[in-house]
């Protein structure tokens, strides 16, 4: 299960810091060296754990090169984390812009889809009407033009066109 905010340089970067650090800083039982300066016990005071473990770390000589590089690695686990974070940012913009661009685009199509629609339904209005008025100027002229009185009438249904003089 990922965590949330938390990337994968960041998680190599606390992990590396964690295995360069030496164990002694985190867990100062095991901490064995000969540089321990041990404790003297006062006959007076009682020392709790507490301050057992404080006088534990406290008592401990850390090494300077050893805490600069933890330093360094804590320092770039942090910029890391800002950088990933910045990213995840601009690209949350960037897929607000690019849907808001999209939403755009989509509207203008449905416009231009519904005036497309539109168009073709006026074009199949004026072809039927075309065709109605072409049909009714066929039976005008065919009804007010008479027969020549020495021909028969043309032969329709035989594929020839009748004849007309206007």
């Amino acid at each position: 299960m990922p965590l949330n905010g938390c990337s994968g340089g960041v998680l190599v970067s606390a992990l590396v810091t964690l295995l360069l650090l030496p164990a002694h800083y985190y867990v100062p039982e095991y901490y064995l060296g000969a540089r321990e300066v041990p404790l003297e016990l006062k006959p007076v005071q009682v020392i709790t754990k507490n301050a057992q473990t404080f006088g534990t770390w406290f008592s401990l000589d850390f090494p300077p090169f050893e805490l600069c590089l933890t330093t360094l690695l804590l320092l770039t686990a942090t910029i890391t984390y800002l950088c990933d974070w910045i990213q995840r940012k601009l690209m949350e913009r960037r897929i607000v812009k690019l849907n808001q661009q999209l939403g755009a685009s989509v509207a203008r199509l449905r416009r231009w889809d519904a005036r497309q629609e539109q168009l073709e339904a006026t074009l199949r209005t004026v072809r039927h009407a075309t065709a109605e008025y072409n049909l009714l100027l066929y039976l005008l002229v065919r009804h007010a033009a008479p027969a020549p009185p020495d021909k028969e009438l043309p032969d329709h249904e035989a594929g020839h066109p009748p004849a007309y003089t206007i």
